[in-house]
C-alpha cells in the first residue's frame, strides 16, 4: 500500500519505538531531498519515492522494512543517560579541515566527513560570537585543543550546536553527535553503528551514480546537473537528449501576464531558459509586476528564488529584463535592489585608508530606506540608502549591464 510522507512517520516510529538509537522519523517528510536519486536513505535502507498526480508517496513495506531493520540493530548501553558510557567502541578517524578540498564533491556522502565539518561549523559559531570585534578572532577557530574539538570548543557545547536545525544533526535519519566520545586522544562510535554507517554511505552513493544515468542515451553525466522533476518524479537527461526531446523557448511569452498562461501552457514543454541544458520545470514570472519571464528548470528557478549572487549568474539580469515594466523602467524586482546596493557598498566604502572591501548586511529596509551595517577589521559603521538613491544605483547597474552587450 502506498502511503503519504506524512503518514509514514508514524508507522516508523511504531516499529522503532525499542530501538537504541536515537532516530529522526521526520526524515521521511523530506521529499525534496528525492532530486538526488528518487530514494530517502534511513540507516541502511533505502525508501524510493513513487509521485503520481504532483504527489509523493512511499511503499509502506518499504517504511516497514527500514524500521525493522533499525528495530533489530542493537548498541549496547550500560546507562542509557550517559551515551559515552558503551561496551562496544571503534575507533574512528576524523578528516581534519581542508582534507577533502578538491578532492570529492561536495554532496560526496561521508559520514566522518560530517562529523568534522559539524566540528568546525560550531567552532566557527562560537567564536564569532565571543570574540567578533576581535581583529584575529577567525585565525584561532580551526586550531584543534586537547579534546579533539577545534576553537575551544567543549563536548557540551558541540552536542548543543545549532539543534534549531535538524539537518546539522541528521545522518542516515539518525542522530549521530550523542554517541560519539572521546577516549585516549581517539573519537569513538559504537562498532555497529559505525558500520550502518558505512553502509548508507555506500549505498548513497550507488544510488547517486544510477541517477547519472541518462535515460535516453545511457550516457553519465554530473553528479545531479541532468535530473529534472516531472509530474511522476525526477528523470535523467543529458542536455542532447533534453535537446532533442523539448523545444527552445523564442520568447513567445514575453509580455504576457503569469495569470494569463499559467494554467493553459506547459512550461514543461520547454528547455530552460537560463541554463539551457534541463528541461523546463516552471513559468519564471516578475512577482513586482506580474509578467512571464520564461521557463526554468527547477535548479534555476530555487537558484534565482532565493536571490543569493544570482545577479553575478551570466544572463541572469536580461532574464530579469525580460519582464516588459522592468525592461521600460530600467529597474530590477525589489527584492535585488539590495544586492546591488550591496555591491556598490563594497566597491566605493572603506574605512580611513584601509584597501580591504568591508562585510556588508542589511539590518532594515523599511519605507523604502535601506539601513546597511558595515564590518571590516573589528570596526562597525552604518549606511543609509534612500529610495531615491536605491532607483539610481539599479538604473546605473541596469544600464552597465546593457551598455556592456553593445
Amino acid at each position: 500500500m502506498l502511503i503519504s510522507p506524512k503518514s509514514a512517520p508514524a508507522l516508523f516510529e511504531d516499529l522503532t519505538q525499542n530501538c537504541t538509537l536515537p532516530l529522526i522519523p521526520e526524515e521521511l517528510e523530506g521529499t525534496s531531498f528525492l532530486r538526488r536519486h528518487g530514494h530517502i536513505v534511513i540507516g541502511d535502507t533505502a525508501l524510493r519515492g513513487y509521485k503520481h498526480k504532483a504527489r509523493w508517496t512511499y511503499d509502506d513495506r518499504d517504511v516497514s522494512r527500514a524500521g525493522r531493520a533499525l528495530a533489530e540493530l542493537h548498541v549496547a548501553f550500560t546507562d542509557l543517560t550517559d551515551l559515552t558510557d558503551l561496551t562496544d567502541l571503534t575507533e574512528v578517524q576524523l578528516p581534519e579541515y581542508g582534507d577533502h578540498s578538491g578532492q570529492e564533491p561536495w554532496d560526496q556522502p561521508d559520514w566522518r566527513r560530517q562529523l568534522r565539518s559539524w566540528t568546525y561549523d560550531a567552532a566557527f559559531h562560537k567564536t564569532f560570537r565571543e570574540r567578533r570585534d576581535s581583529e584575529d578572532w577567525h585565525a584561532t577557530w580551526r586550531d584543534i585543543g586537547d579534546n579533539g574539538l577545534p576553537g575551544g570548543l567543549t563536548m557540551t557545547e558541540f552536542l548543543d550546536a545549532r539543534s534549531e536545525m535538524p539537518h546539522m544533526d541528521n545522518i542516515a535519519g539518525t542522530k549521530p553527535r550523542g554517541l560519539l566520545s572521546r577516549s585516549g586522544g581517539q573519537w569513538l562510535l559504537p562498532r555497529v553503528y559505525a558500520e550502518l554507517l558505512d553502509r548508507w554511505e555506500q549505498l548513497e552513493e550507488d544510488l547517486i551514480n544510477r541517477a547519472r544515468i541518462c535515460s535516453g542515451c545511457g550516457a553519465q553525466g554530473p553528479r545531479g546537473a541532468w535530473r529534472a522533476p516531472t509530474a511522476n518524479g525526477y528523470i535523467t537527461l543529458c542536455p542532447t537528449c533534453s535537446g532533442a526531446t523539448y523545444q527552445a523557448y523564442q520568447g513567445h511569452l514575453r509580455g504576457v501576464l503569469y495569470e494569463a498562461v499559467r494554467r493553459s501552457t506547459r512550461a514543461d514543454d520547454f528547455l530552460c531558459r537560463l541554463c539551457g541544458e534541463s528541461r523546463a520545470f516552471t513559468w519564471d514570472h516578475c512577482h513586482d509586476h506580474g509578467y512571464i519571464r520564461g521557463p526554468l528548470c527547477a535548479s534555476c528557478n530555487t537558484f534565482e528564488g532565493k536571490g543569493v549572487r544570482f545577479l553575478d549568474r551570466p544572463g541572469s539580469v536580461l532574464h530579469l529584463l525580460e519582464c516588459r515594466s522592468c525592461q521600460d523602467q530600467q529597474t530590477l524586482p525589489r527584492r535585488f535592489h539590495t544586492a546591488v546596493i550591496r555591491d556598490h557598498l563594497e566597491a566605493t566604502e572603506r574605512h580611513g585608508r584601509c584597501r580591504n572591501r568591508p562585510h556588508i548586511r542589511e539590518l532594515e529596509h523599511t519605507h523604502g530606506v535601506h539601513w546597511l551595517e558595515l564590518t571590516c577589521h573589528g570596526r562597525h559603521w552604518t549606511k543609509d540608502v534612500s529610495p531615491a538613491e536605491a532607483a539610481d544605483l539599479v538604473r546605473g547597474f541596469v544600464t552597465r549591464v546593457l551598455g556592456d552587450l553593445g
